[in-house]
């Protein structure tokens, strides 16, 4: 009796700690974010207590490791919280809850682009969204729209940014709707990334706007609002509000203080020591930025370090002092290029070439506006290489979760139903691999027969082929429209044949790419809004008796000077999105 009461108590005693253990974690949340270092001491605190009073919840220790990885980022240890990220994903897997591996996922992508690795964080950043919206957690997806705008809005493509930070403004209220909490940004840094993309497009008084909205959310605390104030100050200079940027900017400097970490303070001082130049604070800017160069050089931040020695050099100009500017702006290229840095690196041409436009060495001006053509041509080329990678990826996750999600559940289901021994079972499904090789077989020798298409190409190739006529479309200064079509309601089977067909009404020059499993996408060069009506007139015609009865819904956009292949895409799936609502409506 005495044992049994003993167990109660302890029962008792552990359930309100468990309870206070999660409420821990969600406090937790916005430390991480607000102030890193202090977040640092209690994750440690929690993880031995957790230890200690044997409280081993798989989702408590995957959260806090979910957590951990967060506050490495916020302290500037990205190599460690791709470690821990790669370690909490293969957990995750294992234990089967895949609904936190977009957070690890997110926490990879944030590090590799602050080690400026785009090609490794877009597909990582697109396999996160894809998950977050198959498990239904909002928290993920907001996180990964926002650093995905923010990225494009660092490559200047704008029009995907501002649909990806509009949904998270829009989602970020549904946050808390999971059954499970695990880790959220502040909503002050979703109207930051906001702020900075209207920012980038000069619209100063938007900007303003939205970044003044950052400043008000209650969640605005310690480093979030150091960062946001940073920020607000130069746009606020950049808009004409010169008192309200200077009391912006001491707002931002007397919390200098909340950021523990020395490279978190070097980067602040660079962006202070960049604001200081353009109010002609020559000694001020000169002052913070050989602070943030000190911390860089001991951190050994090649990135960080070429691009103070622009700003250092861009003081000198400043100061008249000419030949060490130039000596500066040399190193800086040659960093550049040893580093890759090819959207630095066309900034750097730009300086050099304005310099010596003013002092009318004409022939030196040209040769660096012809370097920074190139370099620009190069990091053009270096995204497009990553945006291929992310639509393989894409195309891959697909595959696997036909794959995985179809056929294995559907075998099962049908062994249980028909409730055999196991003699038949194994006759069973025999026949059943039988069956599906002699149909594999069937089809792929159709497919061999059928005649060649641009859609049998490597998705790769096509890709380039299509950003190929994208650029030549913007540099030639032609219109250009891209269709869209949803074939899921067209069997797999039938899908070679009707791409025939379709090759078949196009011109020559038009581009067919199947992008995905269900969704064909063509070209049109040389194609107003208008011819492509008239197109896809002729395609609905084409594509109607292979679908059926339902209606036929072909998305169109056209293109526009700031557009991506992907930009496109999505105004194209969004405009065919209204035809199907259109039609359901009537």
């Amino acid at each position: 009796m005495d044992f049994r009461v003993m167990v109660l108590s302890l029962f008792l005693w552990l359930f309100p700690f468990g309870a206070s253990a999660i409420d821990q974690l969600d406090e937790l949340t916005e430390l991480v974010y607000q102030y890193p270092s202090k977040a640092f001491s209690q994750l440690a605190l929690l993880e031995k207590t957790f230890a200690a009073n044997h409280i081993n919840s798989d989702i408590n220790q995957l959260r806090l490791s979910v957590l951990k990885c967060q506050n490495l980022l916020q302290l500037g240890e990205n190599e460690a919280a791709i470690n821990v990220a790669q370690l909490g994903d293969a957990r995750a897997k294992q234990l089967k809850l895949d609904q936190a591996r977009p957070y690890f996922l997110i926490c990879q992508a944030d590090a590799n682009l602050n080690n400026n690795n785009i090609q490794n964080a877009l597909p990582l950043l697109d396999s996160a969204i894809t998950l977050a919206r198959r498990y239904q957690q909002p928290q993920a997806l907001v996180d990964a729209l926002r650093l995905r705008g923010q990225l494009d809005t660092d490559t200047d493509n704008f029009s995907s940014a501002i649909e990806d930070l509009r949904l998270a403004i829009d989602i970020y209220p549904d946050i808390h709707t999971q059954t499970q909490n695990w880790i959220w940004p502040p909503q002050a840094y979703i109207y930051a990334a906001m702020g900075n993309l209207l920012y980038a497009t000069h619209d100063f008084p938007q900007a303003m706007y939205y970044t003044n909205l950052g400043i008000q959310s209650s969640d605005a605390k310690g480093k979030v609002l150091h960062i946001i104030l940073r920020n607000a100050a130069r746009i606020a200079l950049d808009n004409q509000e010169f008192d309200y940027s200077d009391q912006l900017e001491i707002q931002a400097k007397i919390l200098l203080p909340e950021l523990e970490s020395p490279l978190e303070l070097a980067y602040s001082y660079a962006i202070l020591a960049s604001i200081a130049l353009d109010k002609g604070r020559i000694e001020n800017a000169e002052e913070y930025i050989a602070i943030a160069i000190n911390t860089f050089q001991k951190q050994n931040q090649k990135v960080a370090i070429m691009r103070s020695n622009r700003l250092l050099a861009q003081i000198r100009f400043a100061q008249h002092q000419d030949d060490e500017a130039l000596i500066l702006m040399n190193q800086a290229i040659e960093q550049g290029k040893s580093l890759n840095q090819y959207s630095d690196l066309k900034g750097f041409y730009g300086i050099m070439s304005d310099y010596y436009l003013e002092q009318d060495d004409f022939k030196q001006a040209y040769a660096f506006l012809l370097k920074r053509y190139r370099a620009t041509e190069l990091a053009n080329q270096e995204m497009n290489n990553a945006r291929i990678l992310q639509f393989k990826a894409r195309l891959n996750q697909q595959n696997i979760g036909l794959t995985g999600n179809d056929h294995a559940p559907e075998s099962d289901s049908i062994l249980q139903e028909l409730n055999v021994d196991w003699v038949y079972s194994t006759l069973f499904l025999i026949a059943m691999l039988l069956l599906g090789g002699m149909i594999w077989y069937l089809i792929d020798k159709q497919n061999k027969r059928a005649p060649h298409i641009e859609g049998d190409e490597p998705v790769e190739t096509l890709v380039q082929q299509i950003l190929s006529v994208l650029n030549n479309a913007k540099q030639g200064n032609y219109p250009l429209s891209l269709l869209i079509f949803n074939a899921s309601q067209i069997r797999q089977v039938d899908l070679p044949s009707l791409q025939d067909e379709l090759q078949h009404r196009l011109r020559e020059q038009d581009k067919l790419i199947r992008y995905s499993m269900d969704e064909i996408v063509i070209v049109l060069p040389h194609t107003s809004t208008e011819g492509a009506q008239k197109v896809i007139t002729q395609l609905v015609a084409c594509i109607q008796p292979w679908q059926g009865s339902s209606k036929v819904n072909i998305g169109v956009a056209a293109m526009q000077q700031f557009d991506t292949l992907e930009s496109l895409i999505k105004r194209a799936s969004i405009n065919q999105l209204g035809k199907v609502k259109s039609g359901e409506n009537n």
